[in-house]
């Protein structure tokens, strides 16, 4: 595969912790279109991904999902949103190209792309000074629920685990059933929580 010259850039930066990115989690193959993309910045095609209308290409593979984690947080600081699927490897980062455009195949260069439309972002959040905890009161619930509030919204507590590919898997899950997903990501802890858009504070 073709890798995007914002590799180089990633792998200069510090870990540090930035506001919320956003990701797409298409870990079933019918959710994204492969294909091939031209940038401004490389005079070669690059090996990308088609979804909601958005190309995102190749940054790299790493077996575990702790350190697909730990790459997508640091790309926030050069972008606000990523890509992240699964292959035999492991787990496939894909960078947002907001310029770029569909290179078809150099023997049939009148072959289209498929139009896929994936699920809902997960908000990737490992700054913990950007959210503060809360309980809420939910039309639907009787019982007050403990939550999290990140840029004036409110998301209720959903899960909480040690092991980043099986939070992965729920969240992945939880987006493309429609669900909003905020991703806190902690030295040693992962929580999983969702968005409440009639919640009150209490």
């Amino acid at each position: 595969m073709s890798v995007s010259p914002r590799l180089d850039s990633l792998s200069t930066l510090a870990t540090v912790f930035t506001p919320a990115m956003s990701c797409k989690l298409l870990f079933d193959r019918d959710l994204y279109t492969p294909c091939h993309i031209r940038v401004p910045d490389a005079d070669h095609r690059l090996s990308a991904i088609y979804v909601d209308n958005q190309f995102y290409s190749f940054l790299k593979i790493v077996p575990e999902a702790r350190k697909a984690l730990d790459i997508m947080i640091r790309l926030g600081k050069l972008d606000s949103t990523v890509a992240l699927t699964q292959t035999p490897r492991g787990y496939a980062v894909w960078g947002h190209e907001p310029v770029a455009h569909y290179a078809p195949p150099s023997r049939q260069p009148g072959y289209g792309i498929k139009p896929v439309f994936g699920p809902q972002p997960c908000l990737l959040l490992a700054d913990e000074n950007a959210y503060q905890t809360c309980r809420l009161q939910v039309p639907d619930i009787s019982q007050p629920l403990m939550a999290l509030s990140y840029n004036n919204r409110y998301y209720s507590f959903f899960k909480q685990g040690i092991d980043a590919g099986k939070v992965l898997d729920i969240a992945a899950k939880l987006a493309r059933r429609g669900d909003e997903v905020l991703l806190v990501i902690e030295s040693d802890t992962y929580t999983l929580a969702l968005l409440e858009p009639n919640a009150r504070v209490i």
